[in-house]
């Protein structure tokens, strides 16, 4: 019967993970969209967004991003073909480049190429430059990539989705000083007066991510009150762990139970925050014990 559940889930992906696969294999990276990285090719880099300071998926750059920016590099080696902690799958790069005033150096940088190929927001180019036939589609980016925003609707990498007409349902605030941990407020409310309440979504915006990988989205909504009377509110949140439910910390944002415990996590960093987690008391030394248990099986 799980394997049935599981069938059911993993259907809707299923016809695209089976075209859609990246390997690396005898010094050459094969992505999942067909496009191939391998020692001697030129990669040509494209803009950073507009909203954030680096590359999204480009990390731990030897070099100031404005030089990578727009400029193409000299494949010399690939390296440390894995997976980030948030689930990405990667590649360490060493490449010639030669700078905007002439002179030449080498650069390292971690690439989530998949995910710098595919095109993700509305109206922005892909970080790393491939030819047409390569870019894959806005469906597949949301398949692929979540979470996505698509017009009006947020695709969280869960599942659930987040879209304009919407009621969403706040729980208890998990913080300090009984704010909310994973939701700021905008407006002159106090964290108290969305707990247990519901907003009617009217606009998303603002799909951005943090150098951590950890993704935030801005809802301007109303807030609705007893008597049915409502208050404009605006809220940046980052949703991913706002719906999570792990041992001591409840979903901030309440959803169905399938949607829940749904993001991929790397062993070693989860039981680190999960020990940070019952030092400062925040779950029992029973609760950590059955978390590092079910960690250390994976």
């Amino acid at each position: 019967m799980k394997q049935l559940l599981l069938l059911a889930f993993l259907s809707p992906l299923f016809s695209v993970a089976q075209q859609k696969t990246h390997r690396f294999q005898n010094d050459t990276l094969y992505t999942s969209c067909g496009f191939k990285i391998y020692p001697g090719q030129t990669l040509q880099i494209g803009k950073r967004a507009s909203d954030f300071i680096g590359f999204r998926y480009l990390s731990k750059l030897s070099t100031l991003a404005t030089s990578l920016e727009n400029n193409s590099v000299l494949v010399r080696e690939l390296s440390g073909y894995g997976y980030s902690p948030t689930g990405s799958a990667t590649i360490n790069i060493t490449a010639a480049i030669v700078y905007r005033d002439g002179s030449k150096g080498l650069v390292s940088f971690t690439l989530a190429f998949d995910l710098a190929i595919g095109r993700r927001l509305p109206g922005t180019s892909s970080e790393l430059i491939v030819p047409q036939e390569n870019l894959i589609s806005k469906q597949q980016a949301i398949a692929m990539q979540k979470p996505a925003l698509e017009e009006d609707t947020l695709h969280t990498s869960s599942g659930f989705k987040i879209y304009k007409g919407q009621f969403l349902q706040f729980g208890e605030a998990t913080g300090n000083n009984g704010r909310f941990r994973y939701i700021n407020v905008l407006t002159a409310i106090t964290h108290s007066s969305l707990e247990n309440k519901q907003i009617f979504v009217r606009e998303i915006k603002g799909l951005s991510f943090s150098v951590l990988g950890n993704a935030y989205i801005d809802i301007i909504g109303s807030l609705v009150l007893k008597n049915k009377r409502t208050m404009d509110v605006e809220l940046h949140m980052a949703f991913d762990h706002a719906i999570e439910n792990i041992p001591g910390i409840p979903s901030e944002l309440i959803v169905p139970d399938e949607y829940r415990d749904k993001l991929k996590k790397n062993p070693e960093v989860e039981l680190e925050r999960m020990e940070t987690l019952y030092r400062s008391k925040i779950i029992t030394k029973e609760e950590f014990e059955a978390v590092a248990k079910k960690l250390s099986a994976k």
